[in-house]
């Protein structure tokens, strides 16, 4: 009789299977080719290997860390934090304000074009040549006047 090793699932060592599993939602991708494409630390790996796996997940996993922390950084990181909010909140409305001030700026230009096109017609219809006859008369010469 041959004797079968008991096999225990290991909450430390977790199957290929779930790692890839994992992998994929925390990147939101389905292929391995758009994991690639995800992040430049993955075009080196190769998804063969368990060990590149671990690998992304651990990277991914990272993302998801740092998002944490920077909900609630040391007190030392809050006040850069806050200004770097602030900066990019001013960014943020002078870009409105600028796309506003081009949009404007592109319509004073429409109106400007109609108005260039109007005057150029009107100017073109003064300057064709038209005939304009005025009468006038002309004195007959005295033949009794002498010189």
């Amino acid at each position: 009789m041959t004797k079968k090793k008991k096999t225990f699932p290991s909450t430390t060592n977790p199957k290929l299977s779930e790692i890839k599993k994992e992998v994929y939602q925390l990147a939101q991708v389905k292929t391995t080719k758009m994991l690639k494409g995800l992040k430049v630390e993955f075009t080196s790996l190769d998804f063969r290997r368990k060990a590149s796996w671990e690998n992304a997940l651990t990277i991914l996993k990272g993302d998801d860390s740092f998002e944490e922390w920077r909900s609630n950084p040391p007190e030392k990181y809050k006040e850069i934090f806050n200004q770097i909010d602030i900066a990019s909140k001013e960014h943020q409305t002078n870009l409105e304000n600028t796309n506003i001030a081009f949009q404007k700026l592109g319509n004073s230009i429409k109106e400007l074009d109609k108005l260039t096109k109007d005057v150029t017609e009107e100017s073109s219809s003064l300057t064709k040549d038209n005939v304009v006859t005025i009468p006038i008369s002309i004195p007959k010469k005295n033949s009794n006047k002498s010189h």
